[in-house]
């Protein structure tokens, strides 16, 4: 196996400390001789795209990534390598938020920290979203959600905020001064969704850096979650997005409505504002499909790991298998079988 550590100076925590990082990175292969690593610090925006790519389709065996950053730098080696066969990715969180961390419990940072950890454990297998031209593997947010999410951002690295707290004001402040109420034309598998709202949230997981704004979402039961959000009365607004960002969006069904499907497509006559994983776009029109055990992910063996979803286990009593003579052929469970008889 080849190790492959993508660093990128511009991530939140990463600033100010790329020779030391990458000091540290070489430390740790340093004292594991035998593993075959290559370090590449990041140039430009979507730089680990290309260069993840590359590195991966010229190699003969597996390649685990390692993605030193936040969302954004893991979203940039998702859309590098995924589909490809000989690749893992491993996330060492160093982003202003660290969005997948909220699906793996409260020491989840102590442990996706660890090179040792990041080099040992073994991977589980989530879905992927392809929304676009991209893959996302948290959310993807639209509308108020997005200009809040961008303000929040502002507000945080300006005043030191607390993320959640930036957010939180963005949103009334858009809800409340600057009305971003759009027309939006959703289809949702057979189902046609025409009307105006403030702010469209799809999630792969159960939460990001804002909060567990979606505590219905599993990272691979192969469905993702629409929350669509309706024109919210200002009298209501606080205790609103306060209850939306705890998850508690089931307290106002007249405004917040939750949707599961595998395929979705998003229109409106204006461009909408689209985040993807925390990176932006715009666009008047945005298709999503869910592509399930998409990504093999590698997750530290003490973390809370995500409730997995697996197929039922076949009931191997019921299922039936054919016996015979010269005469006929009958189909009998197994079951039956083992209880021995005459069959024929």
């Amino acid at each position: 196996m080849k190790h492959l550590c993508i660093v990128n100076p511009k991530a939140g925590r990463v600033t100010g400390y790329v020779n030391n990082i990458v000091d540290e990175i070489k430390d740790f292969f340093a004292r594991n001789p035998r593993m075959d690593h290559t370090i590449h610090v990041t140039r430009w925006k979507r730089d680990a795209s290309g260069y993840t790519m590359r590195f991966v389709n010229n190699a003969s065996e597996m390649v685990r990534v390692y993605a030193f950053g936040g969302s954004g730098t893991l979203f940039e080696v998702i859309n590098g390598v995924l589909g490809l066969p000989n690749v893992q990715v491993a996330y060492f969180p160093m982003g202003t938020d660290d969005d997948l961390l909220n699906i793996f419990g409260e020491n989840a940072r102590y442990e996706f920290t660890s090179m040792r950890n990041l080099s040992l454990s073994p991977v589980i297998t989530i879905d992927t979203i392809m929304a676009g031209n991209h893959y996302v593997l948290t959310h993807v947010l639209i509308g108020l959600e997005t200009i809040s999410y961008q303000l929040g951002l502002e507000l945080s690295e300006r005043f030191g905020l607390p993320l959640k707290i930036s957010y939180f004001l963005a949103g009334i402040y858009y809800t409340v001064i600057n009305s971003q109420i759009r027309h939006y034309n959703i289809e949702l598998e057979g189902v046609e969704l025409e009307g105006n709202y403030t702010g469209i949230f799809i999630a792969n997981a159960s939460g990001n850096g804002l909060g567990t704004l979606a505590p219905d979402a599993v990272i691979n039961d192969g469905l993702m979650d629409l929350y669509t959000m309706k024109p919210v009365p200002k009298n209501r607004i606080i205790k609103i997005i306060t209850d939306y960002q705890k998850g508690q969006y089931t307290k106002w069904p007249e405004y917040i409505t939750h949707y599961r499907c595998k395929k979705l497509r998003i229109t409106s006559s204006v461009d909408m504002a689209i985040t993807l994983d925390g990176e932006f776009f715009y666009d008047t029109e945005l298709n999503l499909e869910v592509h399930p055990a998409s990504l093999d992910f590698v997750c530290p063996t003490n973390v809370s790991a995500p409730v997995l979803i697996q197929p039922p286990e076949e009931d191997l009593s019921k299922k039936k298998v054919s016996i015979s003579n010269l005469n006929q052929t009958k189909e009998v469970s197994i079951a039956d079988l083992l209880e021995g008889g005459d069959f024929l």
